[in-house]
């Protein structure tokens, strides 16, 4: 065998020995080379080594000769096929070497066979075949996208190959080359290492350089790879650019890499992409983050992709190097790389759980040795997103490390500075309280962090405290609740840290340790409070808040939730607290003393506090004391010291507090007790007495304020001891603050009294000042202060208040009566002062007197009646007020005034219509006097602890008489004033004397009154008659209840009232409310507030809800809060927490009813029950959502519309699992109600569907749900958008359907897949439904708005391409798969089917264009079917939609096959061929031209279909239609002959067929057809069937378009000489017909004939038919009819072109026979020249051109006789007359001279050049030298030169 093989081996030789030639050489190599490689296979050695050495040889000859061409398919071939290792290497030598050498096309061809099986090859292998594709990629500068070859490659076969050809790229892509001095320096160990040899001088020798690293990302080995061992030039230059964009066009095509591809292949593709976008050049990371934009981006939580992204970024084994594996260690990646990296993986919940990886990634970020501020930024990111997305089981092993990196990096710098420094320090801080909420075990051990922190707030710049405070705000969660972890350590840690950084300079610190403080710490604790207290009176707003939230008592609400721990516990202690402050106090007079040492600083100090902080801690213990004795009590966070005086204290508070003091002062006075609380707080009041400076008067009231609470409750035992200090309170009474004046005047009234009784010492003392303070009061001088005055009078009044109350009948032994007298007579007198002051205090001071009995001055009647007038005649409210209380307590301790007081105040009250809070006070007033002590108005002046005043009864008729007035009068009086100062006086006996028998008795009678008024068109007056109401119903036992209940229910419910009495004085309108509905529409709070209780079928709860329902601002006036209604709503809320399952839904609604009465009333309601709001949503959500779902649908309108509001709020931050039962019915009832009929339902149906929408897209977007919980909602939703939505007639329903449509469209992504097919075509139909009838209008109205049908339907088309709904469509195709297409496609062609709208038919082209584009694998399949379609779609009505389906046609011709579209472009030949309707044959150029430009490569694969209708349509009659043909024509053959000529046969056996058409038009196009033809190539071939075709079209009568056959004849023939060689008789045949043609009547077809006869005689001379034609030219020339008037003038023109086609054909036809031209020359001289000189300028151009045929075709020289001389002169007299002579027509005188130069020639050296021949040729000669053109005028010379000769 090895013989036979050496043999044949040795021919081979000899063969390649023989071929000398360089052609021979790749003959034989062709044939030869394959196999002699296989050989290499053989196992016999010699064998091998003959083939080496053929080789060899062939290596010497080929190596210098690149223009010798391998054969390198065969060689693929065998690479492929072959098994042999060392067969396959030699193989690829000689295909490496010949694929350099074969062209471009065809190296792109192979591509295919070099990547298959590319994967399977060695390393060594795939290298060269890299490095072959590189060059031809980068010189492939776009990817044939319209590519019909699916997978080119065969990817999808092998996806392997893409995996390893992506991988090799990506090294491409990392690839950067080496910079000038960019090798390492070695370190002195590894030169060393490096040379072991080397001396101590080799060190110093100089540096030493080792091998430049390799690139990030890429390893030694790769580094190889991409440099091909050095190998590659483009790898040093600056063809690397080049060679990377190529690769990255040929990875961002989708031919090559279709969707159908594995996940692996397009994460590799990913990973290429990201590698670009990284690289130095700037056209290569542009084009990868293009491609980043446009590949299909992996799914971010597959682990897969994850675990590769991090690979990318850390290099080999997590970025740690392998001894021994240096070569194949590839480098982390490098910065941009990262940075593209880490925003992928700060996407994906996967990346967070992947650990150590995410880990080591975060610290890489932040404290890597080549990192930057955007990768810091990037990793702080990170770490936030492992902090919020990582599982708590991943994440709590990994905490400690991640705290301990961020702590570090936030110390890495002392003091962070820029914005990116600041940011990226800031993002670590947010990341540290992230992470303290996930894992909070690692801070609550580590309490310095938290320290660190609260330092770092002080050092770091403002931005960066921004953050830090943010920071420790979040971890406050991970401490919470302390009792559950905290040690007492902890708890004194954290206390030290609050209080260190309480004083801090950075408000950030400070803002922290008070938030710290509230939220760590109960309200009991002391240590808490005294951070609040210090801080409470700070600089900055956010801190005081804080601080005064933490001050701020518990509410009610609180309290209830704690009810298993004691009350008590929950408030701070109140001695504890006030040791601390002490203790503290002491602590911080040094720093005070700092401070204060200051020249600037303006602040004063108390016991070392700032004076504004030690006024808020004298506040807060006296809201302390009182709360400590009352547990019970409410103090809301608003009251002031006035509102806790007068309405806190109830009889109940007044009580407990006056035992608490007992108590307190008891322990005080044990000498034992070292525990000295009140005295302690004394002794702080006093302090604060005691100071000056700039807050001394606030700080003088707030101490004043608390000294007279404890005087006026505490044992009198207290008091006492300050009787003897009298004058330390002297100083007080002309305080320049009213309140402080007005509380000294009632201490010195309470302690001044004290011990009197009996004479002693301190009688005198007291008289004494009694009579200092007269003193004052006399003294008008300016020595003595207006405020002295005012508060000496003030003292005066409650001393001898005091004095009547302790000692009523040894007043006159302390005092004497005429003292006493005298002093009232002061201050009587001061009601006549012009001084409001000093009216008021006048007032008060007679008020306190006269409290407690007569009034003991010389005229009391008269005093009171200057009381009277005084509170009707002063304008000042204030003291209106004061003056109207002081007759009340006149009218207590002086029964006989009561009848005048109460005769001027029934008269007052009413005209007071603008001033409600006088009523008030009118109404307390009379509560005093009908009620005496018995008033609870009273109760606050019983305010010496030890003693009650002396309480005589009132008359049980006064209480009487004044209800029978106000019920009976005034309360149904006509006049609105005095209803309203009814209601309110009426609300005020019901609440101050509840207990009276008068009161009780008339219940029933007062709720009738109050109901009445409900319906007043006064708010205030309703307000009042509801509060007045709930306040009869708790007052009444169980029977009187119901009785109430029945009456108000038949009230509101069945509109059962009193009629009202109208009288003359009746208001039918207040003045403000002309024109309201005069049935009390007011009304309307009510009812609603009925129908609420009715609805839960307890009316009775009606008067709880009236409690509830407070709106107007008079109940927070300091007389509305008077009425205490704060306790009644505590107990309200109570009673009706037993229905708030019933109540809630119904209140939610409420809240939103247009009526704003009614929605404040209810919101009210709702605030006072529901003090979680949240939480109490929440838990009753299903009960709320089906009454709002009710309510939609409700009759009324106002519930409809609350309805939609209250859904509307409802709706926000719902999860899927709450709403999805409930999703369809809410959509529903919101789309019935957005077409409801009133306006303002609609609106509010508009805000509902609104946040409907916005909550459905978010639940069907994957990245805010799961895949199956967004399936769920879409599989609700789609079906009913789509048919209830969509489809519905109302056009809001529908725009809003559309509008959630869009965004689902937008955001579903993949979840949409199994509806794409019904939202695609329900959008496509919605372009027509919804498009505005405007169109339709203009569309039957164009002429009139000057507008074309084409015009309008372009906008139309164009709308509908920015139609949102495309948008729409755009993004369900962006979702397309293999699952969904064939049901879309079914769906679609019913819809292109049966679609009527310009709209949805354009939207259906629009979506195949698209669709094609970007999913042409998808769509392969159904495409033939489409296609199908589509044919017939072409031929709409529409200009506009055949060109849009024609589009589609060109996009989808890309994807079928050859036979479908052949098939295709046969229905299009028959649409333009078969018929003569213009819209068919134009959209049949139409869509060849979208085929042939947007599928050029198939369009050129089925050439032969269709390029012969193409030419043939280029000689379409109509221009637009024949200027789309030649576009086509011109495009594919660049307008060149050769194509007529390759594609000859197809275009005649097509024009043969439309010559014998019947369509007339066809002929006349298929002749100009054919006459073009014949113009460029020889169709001798082709006669024998054009020729009959072409005679039989000639035959039978004349139509229009039959000049185009009789051209073709002589075209064609003589075109096709060749054929007539051996047929003279059909020449002469061809002569008879065209003779026969000629003599047509019809003129216009006529003159062609005459050309065509003409034409044909000239181009074959041998047919000689002169004497047959002759007789029909002359007589056409001689025909004297274009001169005959009687002629249509119309005709003539034709006439005329018909003699100058007879003059042409005349001398086309002039014989060549020397016999007959002897004969006849004459007589055709004779008849041209005749002609000449007697026709227009047309003619006789034509007769020049005969007379030059006829002298072209004479031989003068070889018969002299063949023109007489007669008629050579006739002639060149005919020539100068008609033609040079000629001025007017310079183109005439131009023929004439060429004529002339012909003549000229011809006659030198012939007999015929007579004398007088030459003469006539001079004459003209001079006749043209005078011409004015000189270039006649020039050649006339040169001619006479020749003439001599």
């Amino acid at each position: 065998m090895a013989d036979k093989d050496l043999q044949l081996l040795d021919n081979v030789e000899l063969r390649f020995a023989l071929a000398e030639s360089d052609a021979q050489l790749e003959k034989t190599l062709n044939t030869f080379l394959c196999p002699v490689l296989l050989k290499l296979a053989s196992p016999a050695e010699n064998v091998r080594a003959k083939v080496v050495g053929i080789l060899t040889h062939i290596n010497k000859r080929i190596r210098p000769k690149p223009s010798i061409k391998l054969p390198v398919p065969a060689l693929l071939l065998q690479f492929s096929e072959q098994s042999s290792v060392l067969v396959k290497n030699f193989t690829l030598i000689y295909i490496e070497m010949g694929y350099e050498r074969i062209p471009q096309e065809d190296k792109v061809a192979v591509l295919p066979q070099l990547v298959k099986g590319i994967s399977r090859r060695p390393v060594a292998q795939q290298t060269t075949l890299v490095h072959m594709i590189l060059p031809t990629l980068a010189s492939i500068k776009q990817h044939n996208e319209d590519n019909t070859t699916s997978d080119p490659y065969d990817f999808e076969a092998n996806p392997a190959d893409a995996n390893c050809l992506l991988i090799r790229l990506q090294d491409i892509l990392l690839y950067r080359q080496p910079t000038a001095g960019s090798k390492r320096r070695l370190q002195s160990s590894e030169l060393e290492l490096s040379s072991p040899l080397a001396g101590p001088s080799t060190a110093t020798a100089g540096p030493t350089f080792a091998t430049p690293p390799p690139p990030d990302g890429m390893s030694p080995q790769s580094v190889l790879f991409v440099t091909y061992n050095d190998k590659a030039p483009w790898a040093k230059s600056s063809e690397l650019k080049d060679i990377k964009t190529g690769a990255l066009r040929f990875i961002c095509s989708t031919t090559a890499f279709p969707d159908a591809l594995p996940a692996q292949v397009h994460l590799e593709r990913l990973i290429a992409l990201i590698a670009a976008t990284g690289d130095a050049y700037y056209e290569v990371s542009s084009m990868g983050e293009d491609g980043l934009k446009r590949i299909r981006l992996s799914s971010l939580e597959d682990k897969m992709v994850i675990d590769r992204l991090y690979q990318m970024y850390q290099g080999s084994n997590r970025g740690k190097p392998v001894p021994g594996q240096e070569d194949v260690f590839r480098q982390p990646s490098s910065n941009v790389v990262k940075l593209r990296i880490m925003g992928y993986l700060s996407k994906s919940k996967t990346a967070s759980d992947s650990f150590p990886s995410a880990l080591q990634v975060s610290f890489d970020c932040l404290y890597g040795t080549t990192t930057n501020t955007k990768l810091v930024m990037a990793g702080m990111a990170f770490v936030q997103w492992i902090a919020r997305m990582s599982s708590k089981a991943a994440l709590k092993p990994i905490a400690p490390v991640l705290v301990s990196g961020l702590l570090k990096y936030t110390q890495k710098d002392d003091v962070a500075s820029g914005f990116e420094s600041e940011s990226a320090k800031g993002f670590a801080y947010v990341a540290l309280g992230l992470i303290s909420k996930r894992i909070p075990e690692i801070f609550r051990k580590d309490l310095p962090i938290v320290e660190g922190l609260f330092g770092q707030l002080t050092t770091q710049p403002p931005n960066v405290k921004t953050y830090i405070q943010e920071s420790l705000c979040t971890m406050l969660d991970a401490f919470q609740p302390m009792k559950d972890w905290a040690t007492d350590a902890d708890i004194e840690t954290i206390q030290s840290i609050i209080e260190a950084n309480m004083n801090m300079d950075g408000h950030q610190a400070r803002f922290c340790a008070v938030k710290y403080a509230n939220a760590l710490f109960p309200f009991s604790e002391i240590s808490s409070k005294y951070v609040c207290l210090m801080t409470v009176a700070d600089e900055k707003l956010e801190i005081r808040e804080e601080a005064k939230r933490g001050l701020t008592f518990p509410t009610a609400r609180a309290l209830e939730e704690n009810s298993t721990a004691s009350k008590d516990s929950m408030l701070p202690d109140f001695t504890k607290l006030l040791e601390m402050i002490s203790l503290k106090s002491r602590t911080s007079h040094s720093r005070a003393e700092e401070v204060h040492a200051r020249p600037t600083y303006g602040k004063s100090f108390i016991m070392g506090f700032p004076a504004e902080v030690f006024i808020h801690i004298l506040q807060f213990f006296r809201r302390l004391l009182i709360t400590s004795a009352d547990p019970d009590v409410i103090i809301e966070e608003s009251s002031n010291e006035y509102e806790l005086q007068q309405f806190v204290f109830t009889p109940t508070t007044r009580k407990r507090v006056k035992e608490w003091l007992k108590v307190m002062w008891e322990q005080d006075s044990q000498i034992d007790n070292d525990q000295k609380t009140l005295s302690l707080y004394i002794s702080y009041l006093e302090t604060a007495l005691n100071h000056q400076g700039p807050q001394a008067k606030s700080l003088h009231s707030t101490a004043l304020t608390c000294l007279l609470e404890l005087f006026s409750l505490a044992p009198s035992s207290l008091s006492q001891q300050y009787a003897n200090r009298l004058g330390w309170f002297k100083p007080f009474v002309g305080s320049p603050k009213p309140e402080s004046r007005h509380a000294v005047a009632h201490i010195i009234g309470i302690v001044g009294t004290d011990n009197l009784g009996e004479p002693n010492p301190q009688r005198e003392v007291f008289l004494q000042f009694l009579r200092e303070l007269l003193v004052v009061v006399k003294d008008t001088t300016k020595q003595t202060t207006s405020e002295q005055r005012h508060g000496s009078v003030l003292a005066i009044g409650f001393i001898l208040g005091r004095l009547f109350y302790r000692y009523p009948t040894k007043v006159f032994e302390i005092v004497p009566e005429t003292e006493v007298q005298e002093m009232i007579a002061q201050i009587v007198e001061d009601l006549d002062s012009k001084t409001n002051m000093f009216v008021s205090g006048a007032c008060i001071s007679l008020g306190e007197i006269g409290r407690y009995g007569v009034l003991p001055s010389k005229d009391a009647t008269k005093d009171v009646q200057k009381l009277i007038e005084t509170a009707k005649n002063t304008k000042d409210i204030k003291t209106q007020e004061n003056a109207i209380a002081a007759l009340g307590h006149v009218g207590v301790g002086n029964p006989d005034q009561v009848k005048e007081i109460l005769t001027f105040l029934y008269d007052f009250g009413p005209k007071q219509t603008k001033q409600a809070e006088v009523n008030f006070t009118i109404g307390e007033a009379i509560t005093c006097i009908g009620a005496g002590w018995q008033s609870s108005v009273m109760d606050v002046f019983a305010d010496v602890a030890d003693q009650e005043p002396s309480k005589t009864d009132v008359d049980v008729a006064v209480m009487d008489g004044i209800l029978n007035t106000i019920l009976n009068e005034m309360g149904t009086s006509p006049k609105a004033a005095s209803k309203k100062a009814a209601c309110i006086w009426l609300l005020s006996l019901v609440k101050f004397c509840s207990t009276h028998p008068s009161v009780k008795t008339q219940l029933p009678r007062i709720h009738s009154v109050f109901s009445n008024l409900l319906s007043d068109r006064d708010e205030l007056t309703q307000e009042v008659a509801s509060k007045g109401i709930g306040l009869v119903y708790d007052l009444g036992d169980q029977s009187i209840r119901s009785q109430l209940v029945g009456s108000l229910v038949g009230m509101f419910g069945e509109g059962r009232k009193a009629a009202p009495k109208i009288t003359g004085d009746t208001e039918i309108f207040a003045n403000d409310s002309l024109g309201q509905a005069p049935d009390g529409s007011s009304l309307s709070t009510y009812q609603s507030i009925l129908s609420l209780a009715s609805d839960m079928n307890q009316p009775e709860l009606v008067y709880k809800f009236m409690h509830l329902a407070s709106h107007n601002s008079m109940w927070q006036s300091r007389k509305g809060a008077a009425f205490g209604f704060s306790s009644i709503v505590s107990q309200a809320e109570a009673e009706l927490k037993p229905y708030l399952a019933t109540l809630i839904p119904k209140l939610y609604r409420y809240q939103y009813d247009p009526n704003p009465k009614v929605n404040e009333a209810m919101t009210s309601i709702w605030r006072a029950l529901v003090k979680e709001p949240k939480k109490a949503v929440q838990e009753y959500f299903d009960i709320i959502i089906k009454d709002l779902l009710e309510g939609m649908g409700a009759r009324a309108w106002r519930t409809r519309e609350s309805s939609c509001l209250a859904m509307a709020d409802l709706l926000q931050g719902r999860s899927v699992e709450e709403i999805e039962k409930y999703l369809e019915s809410i959509w529903t009832m919101s789309f019935r109600t957005l077409d409801d009929i009133k306006e303002s339902v609609r609106a509010a149906a508009f805000k509902t569907c609104k946040a409907l929408t916005l909550m459905t897209v978010k639940y069907c977007d994957p990245k805010h749900v799961s895949a199956a919980e967004g399936q769920r909602v879409l599989d609700i939703m789609i079906p009913f958008l789509v048919q209830k939505g969509l489809m519905s007639s109302a056009e809001e329903v529908s725009k809003f359907s559309l509008s959630t449509i869009l965004k689902i469209c937008k955001q579903a992504g993949s979840l949409l897949r199994s509806h794409i097919p019904t939202l695609v075509v329900s959008l496509l139909d919605g372009l027509t439904t919804m498009e505005p009838q405007m169109m339709n209008y203009l569309s039957f109205h164009t002429d009139k708005y000057q507008v074309s049908q084409e015009q309008l339907e372009g906008a139309r088309l164009n709308a509908a391409k920015l139609s949102p709904m495309m948008e729409g469509v755009e993004a369900c195709l962006e979702n397309v798969d293999d699952t969904v297409m064939p049901v879309l496609t079914e769906q679609l062609i019913a819809t292109i089917k049966k679609a009527v709208g310009l709209p949805t038919k354009a939207g259906c082209a629009h979506l195949l264009v698209s669709i094609c584009i970007k999913k042409p694998a998808v769509v392969r399949p159904s495409s033939e079917t489409i296609l199908k379609v589509l044919g017939s779609a072409i031929k709409d009505k529409s200009p506009a939609v055949r060109k849009s389906y024609a589009v589609a046609v060109g996009y989808l011709s890309r994807l079928v096959t050859d036979a479908a579209l052949v098939k295709f472009i046969e229905r299009l030949d028959g649409y333009y061929l078969d018929t003569e309707e213009e819209e068919l044959r134009s959209v049949s150029a139409i869509t060849a031209r979208e085929i042939s430009k947007n599928a050029s490569d198939r369009f050129k694969g089925v050439a032969s279909a269709i390029l012969p209708t193409v030419f043939y349509g280029t000689f379409d009659v109509n221009k637009d239609i024949s200027n789309i043909w030649k576009e086509i024509w011109e495009e594919h053959t660049t307008g060149s002959s050769t194509a007529v000529k390759l594609y000859a046969l197809e275009i005649v056996q097509l024009l043969s067929k439309q010559l014998t058409s019947s369509s007339w038009n066809a002929k006349k196009q298929s002749a100009k057809a054919l006459k073009a033809m014949s113009e460029v190539m020889d169709l001798t071939k082709n006669m024998d069937t054009l020729l009959p075709l072409i005679l039989d079209g000639l035959s039978g009568r004349t139509w229009q378009g039959k000049e185009h056959i009789v051209e073709l004849l002589p075209a064609i023939t003589v075109s096709s000489k060749e054929y007539f060689v051996d047929k003279p008789e059909k020449l002469q045949e061809i002569a008879k017909i065209l003779l026969r043609e000629a003599k047509k009547v019809n003129k216009q077809y006529r003159r062609y004939a005459i050309d065509a006869l003409g034409k044909f005689l000239d181009g074959f001379p041998q047919v000689d038919y002169y004497l047959e034609v002759k007789p029909l030219l002359f007589s056409i020339l001689e025909n004297e009819e274009d001169s005959d008037g009687d002629d249509d003038e119309l005709d003539k023109p034709l006439q005329i072109m018909v003699m100058a086609s007879a003059a042409r054909a005349l001398g086309m036809a002039w014989t060549t026979n020397p016999q007959l031209q002897e004969q006849h020359s004459t007589e055709f001289v004779s008849h041209v020249c005749k002609a000449l000189v007697r026709n227009i300028w047309n003619v006789r151009s034509a007769l020049l051109e005969s007379l030059d045929k006829f002298i072209s075709k004479v031989d003068l020289s070889a018969s002299p006789s063949v023109v007489s001389e007669t008629s050579m002169l006739l002639l060149l007299d005919s020539l100068l007359e008609g033609s040079l002579r000629d001025y007017k027509y310079v183109g005439l005188r131009n023929q004439g001279l060429e004529l002339l130069k012909i003549l000229v020639k011809k006659l030198q050296g012939t007999t015929l050049k007579t004398p007088a021949v030459v003469a006539k040729l001079q004459e003209i000669l001079d006749v043209m030298r005078k011409d004015p053109l000189p270039s006649i005028s020039e050649v006339a010379a040169v001619l006479e030169a020749e003439l001599k000769q």
